[in-house]
């Protein structure tokens, strides 16, 4: 329990004041304890932010194979594991804006590529892969489809301030998540699934 107040107070505090403007004390006052216990748990600033980025990127790890347990139909795979994940982020927006900083700052960008990113990226790209290789998708880039997914997800939780001024309302809203989810589904596979596969999926619905 003390450790991940500790995680949920770093999490806030980096997201807000990036890793440089981050103090520890800070930190230990928001989680309600002191340095040395923070020092306990976690033995450098660099290892609370390390921690903080993995419990958030092995949420979305852990989460690849149960959204493709099932060997049927890879193409409603993808769509629910594009609900969850947005839904995720939405949940998370500090995380999103505590990536943002170190990836301007690039401090701990190796470790935490290497650590989290690189073989996250792999599960995904294989499940990519596998579905192409079934026909359940279309032959794409794996890779550029996975950048796809990330960016137009990823900006729209950084970019919401300046959605607001544009949109005259919050896109955090649970309405306005459902609505973001609905588009990106609906934009992503169309692109992916063949034309042939959706109007096959489109008649049983009918049915």
């Amino acid at each position: 329990m003390t450790k991940e107040k500790i995680l949920d107070a770093a999490e806030g505090i980096f997201a807000d004041k990036g890793f440089d403007g981050a103090k520890v004390q800070k930190i230990a006052d928001a989680a309600g304890v002191n340095k040395a216990m923070l020092y306990y748990y976690f033995k450098s600033k660099d290892d609370l932010l390390m921690a903080v980025i993995g419990r958030f990127i092995e949420g979305i790890r852990d989460s690849i194979p149960q959204h493709f347990a099932a060997a049927g139909d890879t193409a409603r795979s993808i769509e629910t594991f594009l609900d969850f994940y947005i839904g995720y982020l939405a949940r998370n927006r500090a995380f999103v804006r505590l990536m943002a900083w170190e990836l301007l700052s690039g401090k701990h960008l190796d470790a935490i590529a290497h650590n989290y990113i690189i073989p996250t990226f792999g599960l995904m790209r294989d499940k990519i892969t596998e579905a192409i290789s079934t026909g359940a998708i279309r032959r794409v880039s794996p890779e550029h489809t996975i950048f796809s997914v990330l960016g137009m997800n990823i900006f729209y939780i950084v970019a919401s301030p300046l959605f607001t001024l544009i949109l005259g309302d919050d896109p955090l809203t649970p309405e306005m998540i459902r609505k973001r989810k609905q588009a990106v589904a609906d934009l992503v596979m169309n692109g992916l699934v063949p034309a042939e596969l959706r109007r096959s999926a489109g008649d049983k619905r009918d049915s």
